[in-house]
């Protein structure tokens, strides 16, 4: 009898978990028998809400796992065929659903039908289901999210950067975890099952202006290795890279490599300034730069390990490395008062760093009964840093001005965070708290060696509650930061009270409305905490300044958004206010311009943008229109700055069978802030890329129908009013080719990824070139 109790208590044991972890699959083929690749695989309840998604592989089977019993819908669409709906009843075991058969569509409008469903619209974001053509084209998650033409998100493909409209951080993470743009290059197109794109990120991203998770297959046995490499054949110009993950049962090990590099020989420097003297005096000095060099080598690599118990709780180390090599900056040029040109004076302004900077991160997940999750972080970092600056003024053969100034800097820090979330049947409870501690101590020498001892920490606690009414989505957070700071007898202890409220109503499936309001705090830069001054040039200094204290900010925007048909429309209005900002002010001593900066009145901003999207042939071609203005309103202490800027995008992506084409023209978005205005990119970028199966190639050319290429800023303070501009004849007509080449072996099953990731970048040093 005790052993049938044994064997009855263990078939329980089996079935309840069978219930918790079920799986569905099955095969699409074609009426020809013949199997459907990338075709989009919806899983979704009774009440249509999402639950997973994908893609089919080459032989066109998908597979879903971890699944409760139920009922569900299955929606299965691909270009060419008509979308097929399932009605699945899962019970306490795995269901095989066999081959599923499509039908070939007979109206091209059909297509534009399918369309709509790649977009579902969530309580807290967006999820986009890449469809086939998509996936066809696109050679790495990075340049798959140029093809999905996201919302108020622009992607540089040759600066590999990603921005918002809003102007804040845009988080990239894969599966949860926070990554970086060479890990998202790293991502095969076929392994991302959806992308989910947060619009309004809740308190746990502490201030990002918009989050994009990419959701991947994972596996527990096998392996892949993807590389890409883009190079210029006429230039120093490269981005090259390698990644790898290999699984083995519970275990996973990852390798991931990126390097960068610049060589340009003929970068040089136009400037022009007015120095305002205290007894009324003016001083105009122009600078004619000849064309020099400039240089750049970048490593970052990671190796990861990380362990999966059946779900229950997963652990992750990885060792970050991040060796920025060599940085040079060399610019020569002639300086001469505007009224006395032949007063000429030879100037050259060299510069060199580098910095190296390991990391260990630890991570722990642990899922618990109900609907509840524990995550628990902790980072250990050290940057080690030096920078070389050397400044001359020459005048016949004889040294009117010399500066040569050496920093060495060290850096640890500690940063830990955990996490708990609760899901239930009217919404999602969230509580976390981070510490952060970071102990400084750098050296500067220029005539004498001073050295700088910071302490610093912060603390911030939050609880965030998200749901939904009918067609009413909110979020209601609170939380707190404490920022604390020490260098000698100076510094501060300050507290902020920083809650948040999102309200999204839904006016059908393609339309709604978004408010978005927040209170957060930033705290000083520790290269502006400094308490150190160093010679810019003949007439200026600039000075680190320990009295800083935490600025307060106050952001509020409305997003409008509808689609129909081929036709979509987004308009955003966000106004962000700055208490108390840290900005440049230059004060007049001795006939010397110091620069510094301090706490001043207010900042503020009112941006305006309007984008438009159509797809006249569905995936095979995208064209995106956005325009926008922007509202600078910049009050210091002595000086009180307004500005107003006018912009424009345009964006083309065409896609025919295995090619792409894109099209990117970008108008200048310019900054104010402080006294400073800083000029956008003015650009454009023509692309074209083959892909052949795991083997893409591709070209593509920045600027190519401008000689020139330029950027630079212009300072309004009434003691130094300046302009300043950096030129280069290589950066236009720049022609670079990317080869992309990716394979795996032996890839079976799912296993999961951290989600969170936290890092310290910030090497606290200060520089002395402002030009």
């Amino acid at each position: 009898m005790k052993k049938l109790s044994i064997i009855v208590y263990a078939l329980i044991i089996c079935q309840t978990i069978s219930a918790q972890a079920l799986q569905i699959s099955g095969k699409i083929i074609s009426a020809t028998k013949q199997p459907i690749e990338f075709a989009n695989v919806v899983l979704r309840t009774n009440d249509s809400t999402f639950v997973t998604g994908g893609i089919t592989d080459s032989k066109g089977r998908f597979c879903m796992d971890n699944l409760q019993t139920g009922r569900y819908k299955l929606q299965v669409s691909s270009i060419g065929f008509q979308t097929r709906f399932l009605s699945i009843l899962s019970q306490n075991k795995n269901l095989d659903l066999g081959t599923i058969e499509m039908d070939p569509s007979a109206v091209m409008l059909n297509e534009v039908v399918i369309a709509a469903s790649n977009v579902i619209n969530q309580s807290d974001r967006k999820i986009i289901l890449p469809t086939s053509t998509q996936i066809k084209v696109s050679s790495n998650g990075f340049n798959l999210l140029q093809q999905l033409n996201l919302k108020h998100i622009q992607v540089n493909v040759v600066q590999k950067t990603i921005s918002a409209s809003g102007g804040g951080e845009v988080q990239l993470r894969i599966n949860g975890v926070k990554a970086s743009i060479q890990e998202a290059s790293a991502l095969r197109p076929e392994d991302i099952l959806r992308v989910e794109h947060y619009e309004d990120p809740g308190l746990r991203y502490q201030g990002a202006e918009a989050v994009i998770n990419y959701i991947t297959r994972h596996h527990d046995t096998g392996g892949y290795v993807a590389m890409e490499l883009t190079n210029s054949p006429h230039i120093g110009f490269g981005e090259n890279g390698i990644s790898a993950k290999i699984n083995h049962k519970n275990s996973e090990f990852g390798l991931n490599y990126f390097g960068e590099y610049r060589d340009f020989k003929a970068m040089w420097r136009e400037n022009s300034e007015t120095f305002h003297f205290n007894n009324g005096k003016t001083f105009t000095r122009l600078e004619d730069g000849i064309p020099d060099n400039l240089a750049r080598n970048q490593h970052v690599i990671n190796l990861n390990y990380n362990y999966v118990n059946a779900g229950k709780w997963f652990f992750n180390a990885t060792v970050k490395g991040s060796i920025n090599d060599l940085t040079k900056r060399n610019y020569s040029s002639m300086l001469y008062p505007i009224d006395k040109p032949d007063q000429k004076v030879h100037m050259t302004d060299y510069s060199s760093s580098w910095e190296h900077s390991p990391s260990l991160d630890l991570y722990f997940q642990r899922t618990i009964k109900n609907n509840q999750a524990i995550i628990l972080n902790v980072v250990g970092t050290y940057i080690d840093s030096n920078s070389n600056r050397n400044y001359t003024e020459t005048k016949d053969n004889k040294q009117l001005t010399a500066i040569s100034t050496n920093i060495n800097g060290s850096k640890y820090s500690l940063i830990s965070e955990g996490i708990y979330e609760k899901k239930g049947k009217v919404g999602k409870l969230s509580i976390g708290i981070k510490h952060t501690q970071s102990y400084t101590s750098n050296e500067y020498f220029e005539s004498s060696l001073t050295q700088t001892n910071m302490k610093q920490s912060e603390t911030y606690m939050y609880t965030e509650f998200q749901g939904k009414m009918t067609r009413l989505n909110y979020s209601v957070g609170i939380g707190g930061t404490r920022s604390w700071f020490k260098q000698g007898a100076d510094g501060y202890q300050n507290y902020t009270f920083r809650p948040t409220l999102g309200l999204t109503y839904n006016f059908c499936e393609n339309t709604f409305v978004r408010y978005r309001g927040k209170i957060y705090n930033t705290a000083p830069l520790l290269s502006d905490l400094s308490n150190v001054s160093q010679n810019i040039d003949s007439l200026q200094i600039q000075k680190g300044n320990s009295n800083l204290k935490p600025v307060t900010a106050y952001s509020n925007n409305i997003i409008f958004d509808t689609r129909k048909g081929i036709f979509s429309a987004n308009l955003y209005i966000g106004h962000v206010y700055y208490n108390k900002p840290i900005m440049e002010q230059i004060d007049v001593v001795d006939n010397k311009f110091i620069r510094t900066k301090d706490n001043q009145q207010s900042w503020q901003k009112l941006n305006s943008e309007l984008e438009l999207s159509i797809r006249p042939l569905k995936d095979y071609l995208t064209l995106k229109w956005t325009t926008g203005v922007s509202y600078f309103d910049s009050k210091g202490n002595n000086y009180h700055h307004t500005y107003t800027n006018w912009y424009y995008r345009a964006d083309a992506n065409a896609n025919y069978k295995n090619w792409a084409m894109m099209f990117q023209l970008v108008s200048h978005c310019n900054d104010f802030f402080g006294e400073k205005l800083i000029y956008g990119e003015n650009h454009h970028i023509l692309g074209l890329t083959y892909k052949h199966k795991k083997l893409t190639l591709g070209m593509m050319v920045l600027n190519p129908f401008s000689n020139n290429w330029s950027s630079g800023s212009e300072n309004r303070s009434a003691q130094v009013t300046s302009r300043n501009i950096l030129h280069s004849n290589e950066t236009s007509r720049l022609f670079c080719i990317n080869l992309e080449y990716n394979f795996s072996f032996g890839r079976k099953r799912e296993s999961i990824q951290k989600r969170l990731n936290n890092q310290d970048t910030d090497s606290g040093i200060m520089s002395s070139n402002t030009k």
